[in-house]
């Protein structure tokens, strides 16, 4: 029995559990489980990261004084939770290296109560010149709820290649 969310693009069957270099071809696309973000999601990262601005903590001053109108989830928070969601899928569990994180782009606000998930595209696979790794390009969308984009980003990294 195959994953629908870890098809290929021409409809074959998934790759195996053991995510190798391989295994990942241009334009795959593999979409995470969802999450939502709560309100202490957001504390904890605040707390964490020293992140301490009023549009996260204070619901009056976001409601009052920001155009969102409502305290909203930092950015990073998002893409560390969509970074997490991604390695879920065991696809990063051969990875060797986390090379770049490339166009950062926050499109939409998400706010506590948000449930987000990521829609990852395989961009590029080349084979490194040292033995026995390959560099993954891959283009990450993130989605809320109604489907709506509130984040992108494109992330290298160097994956491990099948043992022979």
């Amino acid at each position: 029995m195959s994953d629908p969310q870890a098809m290929g693009t021409s409809g074959a069957p998934a790759p195996p559990k053991e995510w190798y270099f391989e295994d990942f071809e241009v334009g795959q696309t593999h979409t995470t489980m969802g999450r939502t973000l709560t309100d202490a999601d957001v504390m904890t990262f605040v707390g964490f990261s020293g992140i301490w601005e009023e549009i996260f903590v204070n619901a009056q001053y976001a409601r009052e004084q920001t155009i969102f109108k409502a305290r909203v989830v930092p950015g990073l928070c998002i893409l560390v939770v969509v970074e997490g969601l991604y390695v879920l899928t065991g696809h990063t569990h051969h990875g060797r290296a986390y090379l770049g994180l490339d166009e950062l782009r926050l499109v939409s606000p998400v706010v506590c109560g948000d449930t987000i998930r990521a829609q990852i595209t395989v961009e590029s696979v080349r084979p490194t010149k040292r033995a026995g790794h390959g560099i993954l390009t891959l283009r990450h969308r993130v989605l809320n709820q109604e489907d709506a984009e509130v984040m992108s980003y494109k992330t290298t990294r160097m994956m491990e290649r099948r043992p022979a």
